[in-house]
């Protein structure tokens, strides 16, 4: 074990002990461990391998800023766990091998596949054959990927949004976010911190000497009525100072006057031989070791640094019990070259110009980076001070501000050689994508001699630590190689996210709206089986034989909820006009009372509605749309009407309304003991519209037949939908009346060769050849997608939708293929068993030259033809006897 005896300060409860598995392995750790912490005190110290090679890697910064400690956690894959708190029965695995971690067999990438795998290797390589690459590229994701995401998996958690108004968000919480959140709420304005860390002031906390510090500067934070929030990641900074921030499950949106970003610096590594290897770790890393998780990191170390952190790690190692073989200051003296050397990827050996020394650590401390990312996000300079070897912002935008270190005030640092040593090339830049300084060279011979496209070609900075320890190293290498200084190479585009966060997190609430009809608990009550069409919740069936349900509506009488039906009142002097303009087909000339079918088209002459408009009165048109055209077509009416400005009103009222389709030959019969109207196909004939009461409730009947059987449609306000029904079904009980849901529906209607829009047509059908040519009327001077049309007709037809059957009884898959000679030539769009028929139909797109009568064409199922025959017409009724009864 590597714990230390208790510290004064610790992070860990010694006295709460967790218990989590590693691969099967029982992991012991205390209350305020991380994962990585605890691992690493039980002595592990491969903690991953890397993307294209797959090195081992380990712990290097402790602070979330790298992927070197990616694992995949309760099925979560890439969590850093060197920031992830310990849970209890947490189960952790390594990911990104193939093997075990520790001995991986990809790794003979790194052994061998050096040569064979420069920037741009996939590109050139696997471009031919062309039908080989669906291989190539299983392949590829599998040797040069994160952890695998679970198929099956579901949102772990409820992610909650709130949106907040201050007057101050300081985003870091060390001495100098804090001291500028005090100074404004002493002005009196609200004031929030954001720190990413475990705590706020955990700058502080990870220094011995600055815990009482940081301690004192949170409860005078606390005392001004500052607000602190850690661990929470300020994820952008958008224009008018919006701060979205991650806080646990919470997304909190942040409008703030002002925004101070005080997030301190980001440590940098030096670019070296065997910089990758394990045990070579940043200062933060070290500190946060010993003095958050008491562990003894190392036994021998060697601290190579360009400032004082490196020098505040070696004091803290050497309190840990760590044996210092070697402290170099670069502000002092600058050695040549470096080089490490380990065994089985760890490190054992390091070189100082030359000189060789022992050790099983080295702590790396370039000349820290000033955390500009969110201030290049909204849109400040940052320039290259060469005299310390970093980027500082200018030209802030408005009512942004740097504080502390972010500013640029990180002291005099030594500035390292961009590259220590040449030896082998295998200087990492870029720990999370395994690109080296031979890869960058490579690439500018290439001719991307610019950063935004070396990053593009080599992705150096688009891993996991988006540019945090690779961004300032790459700029500098590019300089060296390429002769120019570092301004004119210039920085990458910073943006967001700054940190990684989940999908789930910018999803925002686990929650699909779904609209229900008046009558749905009613369905729930009978059985049915829910499904989702659009954004309504409705029935797919009542039990476990649809076809049976569809004959029940054959022999007596069915019931189907369809309120979910778009329903419009189109009224005004002008309303007969306004529908033959946006329809192909007329309706000026419909009689009060009765109804006509109708298809809307795009203005490209494309169906993108249907459904039935049922005259009320001289002036009153009652439109209804598809379950998912309500609102488009609604909008699209108004849209209308406010570009041709007719004296016409429009309302939408398909919430108000519940509609119950009556259908099949016993539907007179009920109708006539729950109403007093004249129910005679004389009294009340097809395709009439009626005011009547049902069960004592006003409503609008509409003798239609979607299914093929003598039917009524009936429309009434909603609140009053459950005792119809209910009326419904117990007045004809013995007429066999049962309700039924969409799939026996979409049987019955199949039956009929009814189109469903969206289902047997698509974007770009078009009237002609979806078989509705009887629906235009060319002679109106004009009409939505009029023009279209026409030029549809001259340049003749292409394809045309018919229906099929299947002579050997074998069912496609709908949009299965429609083979013609050997060749694809169409797709099926709906296929169902109708036990009424006996028969396997459908309905298909097919050439237009085998739309006839007895035409034959091929179906691919399951890899083979299978031959099918067109029947042009109704399968069922044809004449509509039953339908007119």
């Amino acid at each position: 074990m590597t714990r230390l005896p208790p510290q004064p300060h610790e992070r860990i409860d010694r006295g709460a002990p967790v218990t989590f598995t590693f691969h099967g392995k029982t992991i012991q750790a205390f209350a305020g461990d991380t994962i990585g912490s605890a691992l690493y005190a039980s002595g592990r110290r491969v903690f991953s391998r890397s993307f294209k090679y797959h090195r081992p890697r380990g712990l290097a910064c402790c602070s979330g800023h790298c992927a070197n400690c990616q694992m995949t956690v309760d099925g979560v894959p890439s969590v850093r766990v060197c920031v992830t708190p310990v849970r209890p029965g947490a189960v952790v695995k390594g990911q990104n091998y193939v093997g075990s971690l520790d001995r991986d067999l990809m790794q003979l990438t790194d052994k061998l596949g050096g040569p064979f795998t420069p920037p741009g290797f996939y590109y050139k390589t696997f471009i031919r054959p062309r039908r080989l690459w669906p291989l190539y590229e299983k392949v590829l994701r599998g040797a040069a990927g994160l952890g695998p995401l679970d198929p099956n998996g579901a949102r772990s958690e409820r992610v909650e949004v709130e949106n907040r108004h201050v007057d101050v968000v300081v985003v870091g919480g060390g001495q100098a976010g804090i001291a500028a959140a005090i100074e404004a709420a002493a002005r009196g304005e609200s004031a929030v911190v954001v720190d990413e860390g475990p705590d706020v002031g955990g700058a502080l906390l990870a220094d011995r000497d600055g815990i009482g510090q940081a301690a004192s500067l949170k409860q005078q934070a606390l005392d001004a009525g500052v607000e602190l929030l850690a661990p929470a990641i300020a994820i952008g900074l958008f224009e008018q100072g919006l701060v979205p921030v991650s806080y646990g499950n919470m997304l909190l949106k942040f409008r703030a006057r002002r925004v101070v970003v005080a997030a301190g610096v980001v440590e940098q590594p030096l670019v070296f031989p065997g910089n990758d290897l394990i045990g070579v770790m940043l200062p933060d890393a070290v500190r946060r070791l010993v003095n958050y998780w008491s562990i003894k990191p190392a036994e021998r170390a060697v601290v190579l640094t360009a400032d004082d952190r490196g020098l505040q790690a070696a004091a803290d190692l050497e309190a840990a019990g760590v044996e210092l073989v070697k402290v170099v200051d670069f502000r002092e003296a600058k050695p040549g070259s470096v080089e490490a050397q380990g065994k089985r990827g760890r490190v054992r050996q390091v070189a100082i110009d030359g000189r060789w020394l022992d050790a099983d650590m080295i702590v790396m401390s370039g000349s820290p980076q000033p955390n500009v990312k969110l201030l290049a996000q909204a849109g400040a300079r940052v320039e290259f001070d060469e005299r310390r070897g970093i980027f500082v912002p200018t030209d802030l935008p408005e009512h942004v501000e740097a504080v502390g270190a972010a500013a640029g005030d990180v002291g005099a640092p030594a500035v390292p050689d961009p590259v220590l040593g040449h030896r082998g090339e295998k200087c990492f830049v870029c720990f999370c994508e395994d690109q080296t300084t031979k890869d960058l060279k490579y690439a500018i011979a290439e001719g991307f001699d610019s950063i935004e496209l070396s990053k593009r070609y080599t992705t150096v900075t688009m891993g996991p630590c988006q540019g945090r320890l690779c961004h300032v190293n790459s700029i500098r290498v590019y300089a060296k190689t390429t002769g120019l200084d570092e301004n004119t190479i210039g920085t990458t585009t910073a943006r967001p996210p700054y940190t990684p966060v989940s999908m789930g997190l910018v999803a925002g609430y686990p929650h699909e709206p779904a609209r229900r009809t008046s009558l749905h608990h009613r369905h729930k009550d009978l059985g049915a089986r829910m499904m989702w069409t659009g954004a309504w919740r409705r029935p797919h069936s009542y039990g476990p034989d649809a076809g049976e349900e569809a004959q029940n509506v054959h022999r007596g009488v069915g019931l189907i909820d369809v309120s979910t039906l778009g329903k419009i009142l189109v009224k005004g002097p002008e309303a007969g006009a306004f529908l033959d303009r946006v329809y192909p087909n007329r309706f000026s000339d419909l009689e009060p009372g009765r109804i006509r079918y109708g298809v809307l088209t795009t203005d490209s002459g494309r169906i993108m509605d249907d459904g039935t408009v049922a005259r009320l009165d001289d002036d009153t048109f009652y439109v209804t749309t598809t379950s998912t055209g309500a609102d488009s077509v609604y909008q699209w009416f108004t849209w209308w009407n406010a570009v041709w400005f007719m004296d016409v009103q429009l309302v939408q009222v398909t919430g108000a309304l519940a509609a119950i389709n009556v259908a099949g030959p016993n539907a007179r019969a009920l109708m006539q003991r729950v109403s007093d109207a004249d129910m005679s196909n004389e009294g009340f004939a097809y395709l009439d519209a009626r005011h009547l009461r049902v069960a004592g409730v006003p409503s609008l009947g509409l003798r239609i037949g979607f299914v093929g059987e003598l039917g009524y449609e009936l429309h009434l306000p909603s609140p009053h939908a459950e005792h119809v029904w209910d009326a419904l079904l117990e007045q004809g009980a013995d007429l066999g009346a049962a309700p039924f849901g969409l799939e026996p529906q979409r049987i019955l209607r199949l039956e009929k060769g009814h189109v469903i829009v969206s289902q047997d047509t698509d974007s770009e059908s078009n009237l002609l050849e979806a078989a509705m040519p009887w629906i235009v009327k060319a002679d109106k001077p004009d009409f939505v997608g009029k023009w279209a049309v026409e030029q549809v007709a001259e340049r003749g037809l292409r394809w045309m939708l018919v229906g099929f059957e299947s002579p050997s009884g074998k069912m496609p898959v709908e949009g299965g293929q429609v083979v013609v000679d050997g060749r694809s030539c169409g797709r099926v769009t709906s296929v169902r068993r109708s036990l009424e028929l006996n028969k396997v139909i459908g309905l298909a797109v097919v050439p237009v030259d085998l739309a006839v009568e007895g035409g034959r064409f091929d179906v691919q199922i399951d890899g083979r033809p299978v031959p099918m025959t067109v029947h042009m017409g109704a399968f069922f009724d044809p004449e509509g006897t039953r339908l007119k009864a």
